[in-house]
C-alpha cells in the first residue's frame, strides 16, 4: 500500500508541474468553461460525456506534448533542427486534438442552445479552426523558440 501512495504522490507532483505550464492552464480553463456551459444548459448525459472526453483528451495531449518537449530539451539542450521538428509535430498533435474537440463541442452546444442542426456547429467550428490555423501559419516574427 505504501508504494501505491508513493505513486500517487509522484503523480500529484507531476500534475503540480503541469499546472505551472501556460498552455496546460489555458486548456484547463477552456475545458472548464465548456463543461460549465454543459452543466448550465443541462445537456443530456451522452452529450456531456462527449464534452468531458474531449476536454480530458486535449489536456492529456497537452501533457504528452510537455513530456516530449522536456525529453527533447534534456537530450539536446542546444538548438537542433531535428528537435524543432519533433517539438513542432508534438504541438501539432495537440492542435489536431483541440480542433476535433472544437468541432464536437460546437456541434453539441449549438444544437442544444440554438436548436440548429449539428452540422451548423461543425461548419462554425471549421471556420474557427481554419481562422486560428491561418493565424498561426502566417504569424511573422515574435515568440520564443
Amino acid at each position: 500500500m505504501r508504494k501505491f501512495f508513493k505513486s500517487l504522490h509522484h503523480a500529484a507532483n507531476g500534475l503540480c508541474y503541469l499546472l505551472k505550464e501556460r498552455n496546460f492552464r489555458i486548456q484547463l480553463v477552456f475545458g472548464a468553461a465548456v463543461l460549465s456551459i454543459g452543466v448550465l444548459i443541462e445537456l443530456e448525459r451522452q452529450d456531456f460525456l462527449w464534452l468531458l472526453f474531449c476536454t480530458f483528451m486535449v489536456v492529456i495531449l497537452e501533457a504528452v506534448n510537455t513530456v516530449i518537449e522536456k525529453i527533447a530539451d534534456i537530450l539536446h539542450p542546444y538548438y537542433d533542427e531535428r528537435v524543432k521538428v519533433l517539438k513542432d509535430v508534438a504541438a501539432s498533435i495537440v492542435l489536431m486534438g483541440s480542433a476535433m474537440s472544437v468541432l464536437i463541442g460546437l456541434s453539441i452546444l449549438i444544437k442544444e442552445i440554438f436548436d440548429l442542426h449539428f452540422a451548423v456547429g461543425i461548419l462554425f467550428g471549421i471556420i474557427i479552426v481554419v481562422f486560428f490555423f491561418s493565424f498561426g501559419l502566417f504569424r511573422v516574427g515574435g515568440g520564443k523558440e
